[in-house]
C-alpha cells in the first residue's frame, strides 16, 4: 500500500492491472499493519455477526469490511480508526466500487447496492452496540443507493412450457429428468434442490410430501408431491442405492450438485426441447404464473397465494 495520500483517480486506476481485470484485493494482514484498531473493530463484528448469519452471508461481509478499510487506509493513512472515518471516506469508497470491474464490465447496480447495504448495517450495530470505536453517525444514506432496474419475472409461456415439459418427459438421463422435474413442479430453488435430505419425502395421511431445508426463509417447509414425481423419486431411490452424501441426489462421486450443474441440466433439457435458454428460477415463475392464472380463471380467492421471488 502507499505510504502518502492517494488522489482518488490514482486510487481508482489501482483496482484493475493493464488488461483490465480485478488487481489483488486488499488483504487483512495489510489492513493490520496500516490500521491496527480499525481492523480489529472489524474483526469484533465479523465474530458476533458468525453467530447468527450464514457462512456465505460473513464472507460478503469481510469482503466488504476489507475493501472499505483498504480503500479508507489507501487515501487516507492517517485514518486508523473507526471513530475517525468520515462521510468524505465513504465517499471515496462508494467512488472506487462504482469504478471496480466486475465480469461483465462495471459492477451491477445491485452488487453496488448490496455491498453499501452490508456497511451501512455494519455502521449501525457498531453505533448500536456502544463499540468504543464507532463513528458518532452512520456516514451513509439513502441517496447514495443507485436505482436498480426491477424487471418483471421471467415465466415460460403454456406453448413454451409445454414444449418443455415433453422434451424433460423423453430424457434418456433418469437422474437429471428427476431433479429438473421437481425444479418444475414444486418451485424450489436451485440451491433446496441441491440441499434435499436422502429422506425428504414423507407421507403424511394419504398424500406424500417434499420437506423443504433451511434456506432463503430461514424455515423448513413442506411441498405437496404428485403421484409422478412421487414414482420417480422411488424409482431414484430403487436404482441408485445408499447416498453417500445423505442427499437425495448426488453427483456420481457421491458430492452433492452445485447450482451451476443444475442449471447446466436445466439448459441441456431446454436446448433438446428446442425452447432456446431455460434458467431454474423461470420454471419456479412458470409455477406460480400457472398457479395464479387457474384461481382467476376458476374464480378462486387469491388469498394464500404469494408472491415467488
Amino acid at each position: 500500500m502507499s505510504a502518502r495520500p492517494l488522489p482518488a483517480v490514482a486510487f481508482i486506476a489501482e483496482a484493475t492491472v493493464a488488461d483490465g481485470r480485478p488487481a489483488k484485493e486488499f488483504s487483512w494482514p495489510q489492513i493490520i499493519v496500516a490500521a491496527p484498531q480499525m481492523a480489529a473493530t472489524m474483526a469484533r463484528y465479523l465474530d458476533q455477526l458468525a453467530v447468527s448469519a450464514r457462512p456465505a452471508t460473513v464472507l460478503a461481509v469481510d469482503l466488504t469490511l476489507r475493501q472499505f478499510a483498504g480503500c479508507v487506509t489507501a487515501s487516507d493513512p492517517a485514518c486508523q480508526t473507526m471513530v475517525q472515518v468520515t462521510r468524505g471516506h465513504f465517499e471515496d469508497y462508494k467512488r472506487w466500487l462504482a469504478h471496480r470491474p466486475g465480469r461483465r464490465g462495471a459492477l451491477s447496480a445491485t452488487t453496488i447496492s448490496g455491498r453499501l447495504g452490508l456497511l451501512r448495517t455494519f455502521f449501525e450495530r457498531i453505533i448500536e452496540w456502544g463499540y468504543d470505536d464507532a463513528p458518532a453517525r452512520v456516514p451513509i444514506f439513502a441517496g447514495d443507493f443507485p436505482n436498480r432496474d426491477e424487471p418483471l419475472p421471467k415465466f415460460l409461456d403454456d406453448p413454451t412450457a409445454a414444449k418443455f415439459m415433453a422434451g424433460l418427459a423423453a430424457d434418456e438421463n433418469p437422474r437429471r429428468r428427476l431433479m429438473v422435474e421437481i425444479l418444475a413442479r414444486t418451485g424450489i430453488r436451485s440451491g433446496e434442490l441441491s440441499g434435499l435430505e436422502d429422506d425428504a419425502m414423507i407421507l403424511i395421511g394419504d398424500t406424500h410430501w417434499l420437506r423443504i431445508p433451511v434456506g432463503k426463509l430461514h424455515n423448513d417447509r413442506y411441498v405437496p408431491l404428485l403421484p409422478m414425481l412421487v414414482e420417480l423419486i422411488d424409482h431414484h431411490h430403487t436404482t441408485r442405492g445408499p447416498a453417500r452424501s445423505g442427499r437425495l441426489v448426488e453427483r456420481n462421486d457421491g458430492q452433492p450438485f452445485d447450482r451451476r450443474t443444475i442449471h447446466r441440466y436445466v439448459a441441456a433439457v431446454a436446448k433438446r426441447a428446442g425452447v432456446g435458454p431455460v434458467h431454474p428460477h423461470q420454471l419456479r415463475h412458470t409455477l406460480a404464473t400457472q398457479a395464479i392464472i387457474r384461481s382467476v380463471a376458476s374464480g378462486a380467492t387469491r388469498e394464500g397465494i404469494r408472491r415467488v421471488a
